[in-house]
């Protein structure tokens, strides 16, 4: 799943049996995976388009139709999420886990909700379940990393961060957080911070003066 793309819902398909009378056909009912299936697309589509409105309206339909569905609790909970509901993301995200304990997207929402909300003891926690899920995901990585540099841990948050850009070389915010991290070594490592700093540049990252200086800093001493 990329920075802002929804994890897809697959229904899996069965077929259509009905009643037939001696003299006259039944009345056709609603088919209920289809009506299922209709829902996700509407809710797919609409996240895409960041119509946050419609895409809550489309997967509460889904958790009507099958209450326990389990990437509707993801997707309802990403969606909730993104438009600042996090107590409500949360409650959907956890039911999520419960359902099924190996499901990534819902740990890496969660450690996201739990970093905005400064809980690190839960952050860490999450986010080391969403890298453990899904091992080839940036994003975990790259979030797993700040949170360990924030809990002081420069090794472990930078190992997690060259990870991230291992896994994606474009990912932007992974190598501005690993120059972040070589600076604070003790002594920091410039040569390796600037090239993850001004990549994160290339990438499109803003310019950071207060990093700059460092560099500068460090050259006029050598």
């Amino acid at each position: 799943m990329t920075a802002t793309r929804l994890a897809a819902i697959f229904i899996a398909g069965c077929g259509l049996t009905g009643c037939v009378g001696l003299h006259a056909e039944a009345p056709k009912v609603p088919f209920v995976p289809e009506v299922l299936s209709e829902a996700v697309a509407t809710g797919n589509a609409a996240f895409e388009k960041k119509d946050y409105a419609v895409a809550r309206k489309a997967y509460e339909r889904v958790l009507k139709l099958e209450p326990d569905n389990l990437m509707g609790c993801v997707n309802l909970g990403m969606v909730e999420f993104y438009m600042g509901n996090k107590d409500r993301a949360e409650e959907l995200l956890k039911k999520a886990v419960r359902i099924r304990l190996e499901t990534a997207p819902a740990w890496l929402t969660l450690g996201m909700i739990y970093m905005d909300q400064n809980r690190s003891d839960a952050a860490l926690a999450a986010l080391t379940q969403a890298a453990l899920y899904d091992p080839a995901n940036a994003r975990a990585r790259n979030f797993l990393g700040v949170v360990a540099g924030r809990r002081g841990w420069i090794d472990a948050a930078q190992e997690q961060l060259r990870r991230a850009v291992e896994i994606d070389p474009s990912y932007a915010d992974a190598h501005y957080n690993l120059a972040v991290f070589y600076l604070q070594e003790k002594p920091p490592s410039i040569e390796l911070a600037r090239r993850h700093y001004f990549k994160s540049r290339e990438l499109g990252v803003e310019k950071d003066p207060e990093i700059e200086k460092v560099f500068v800093s460090k050259t006029k001493k050598q």
